[in-house]
């Protein structure tokens, strides 16, 4: 029988196989932290893939270089959008839902949450063997005193996103334009920029509510230090890797627990459905819903025939031949004036050319065309009405 010993690979790693693993590990770790009497909050971020770094978006394929630009188009894009915003740390939230590359990683304080994302599908990864393989997923688990959107590092650390660093931007250059107290020392102000914070944001969209989402940013900003005057160091964007900031503990789910981890989540109402509103993700949600509903094969579709059809095989779109007895026959019901009839037969005789014009909207709308504009010579007022009402009765019997 396995015992809960038998997850622990270290002190701060545990692979777990169920959703009931899961929650012991994860009420452990809180006890642990109750009875060290701290009051710091817990946070989580699933992956799906174990190997990858936690790094965000804007630290990839240097994007840090422009990100201000990449802000400052996107807010200058549509700036309806961003009117609203209290704060510069919900502008970015907002950027960051419509998908736009920021320094904000998403993380939850829900650990339900966390799995879920852990737990999800990823593309095969070669193993140390070499061999094609699913990857583990991995929760990691924080701790840490969260701020809030509006508090002055959020603020500081926000606005830091929207300024352009040249190759000649010192730590007073950046203390003005962020508006920094003039008062505070330098080695303060390099601590400030430096950070990286929890921050819990106002839940402005419905995703963050239903993800129970909060987010880590960090300034990530290199100091070239001038010996001479700290404040005229240059300074520079750079990337960063926050493995070091939520790795502490972490939870491995091995990849052949991942269905059934979903599957149990699901009972609880941890699902794409519920922690995505936007309806793209519903329809998605129903549509695996379904497939676990099919039990047997469907058939394939077999047209039906009568014994009439297969010995007399006749085309869908026969047409009858519409003769000059019928059409005139058709000039009468209508009182059409004999001057004009040559003329107007000349042109039901030239549209049925067409073996299926009958079937055809643009020929139809041809006929009448052509028709209208024979009859508005005698009949002007009546013109589209007499062409309609001939094209529908020649239409009518030539099926």
């Amino acid at each position: 029988m396995k015992t809960k010993d038998d997850n622990i690979l270290n002190d701060d790693c545990i692979s777990i196989s169920s959703l009931s693993e899961y929650t012991d590990a994860i009420t452990s770790i809180r006890n642990n932290i109750i009875e060290d009497g701290k009051s710091e909050t817990l946070f989580f971020r699933g992956q799906s893939n174990k190997s990858w770094d936690i790094r965000p978006s804007i630290f990839r394929d240097g994007l840090i270089s422009v990100e201000h630009k990449i802000i400052q188009t996107a807010t200058a894009r549509v700036p309806q959008e961003f009117r609203e915003c209290s704060s510069a740390f919900e502008e970015l939230t907002k950027l960051q839902h419509y998908g736009l590359p920021t320094r904000l990683l998403d993380i939850t304080m829900n650990p339900l949450v966390a799995l879920y994302f852990a737990c999800l599908p990823t593309s095969k990864v070669n193993d140390k063997e070499g061999n094609d393989v699913y990857p583990d997923g991995i929760v990691y688990i924080c701790t840490g005193y969260e701020e809030h959107e509006k508090s002055y590092k959020a603020q500081i650390l926000s606005e830091i996103t929207k300024i352009g660093f040249d190759g000649n931007f010192t730590l007073k250059d950046l203390r003005t334009r962020l508006g920094v107290n003039k008062d505070i020392d330098p080695e303060s102000f390099i601590k400030l920029i430096q950070d990286t914070i929890f921050v819990m944001p106002s839940y402005s969209n419905s995703r963050l509510i239903r993800q129970s989402g909060a987010f880590l940013i960090s300034g990530a900003i290199n100091v070239m230090t001038n010996e001479h005057d700290l404040w005229n160091s240059k300074v520079s964007k750079s990337v960063k890797n926050l493995n070091q900031e939520v790795d502490k503990k972490h939870i491995i789910i091995p990849q052949d627990s991942k269905e059934k981890l979903l599957d149990e989540l699901d009972f609880f109402n941890i699902n794409e459905s519920t922690l995505f509103p936007e309806l793209e993700h519903q329809m998605s949600h129903i549509k695996k819903v379904g497939a676990r509903w099919v039990t047997t094969e469907s058939p394939s579709f077999v047209k039906y025939e009568s014994e009439t059809n297969v010995s007399h095989p006749v085309s869908d779109n026969s047409t009858k031949k519409i003769d000059e007895n019928e059409v005139t026959k058709i000039f009468l019901k209508f009182s059409i004036p004999k001057l004009y009839r040559p003329e107007l037969l000349k042109i039901i005789l030239d549209i049925q050319q067409y073996p299926d014009w009958n079937y055809k909207e643009n020929t139809y709308n041809e006929l009448i065309k052509n028709l209208k504009h024979v009859i508005k010579d005698f009949d002007k007022n009546k013109s589209k009405t007499l062409a309609e009402q001939i094209a529908n009765k020649l239409i009518s019997i030539s099926k």
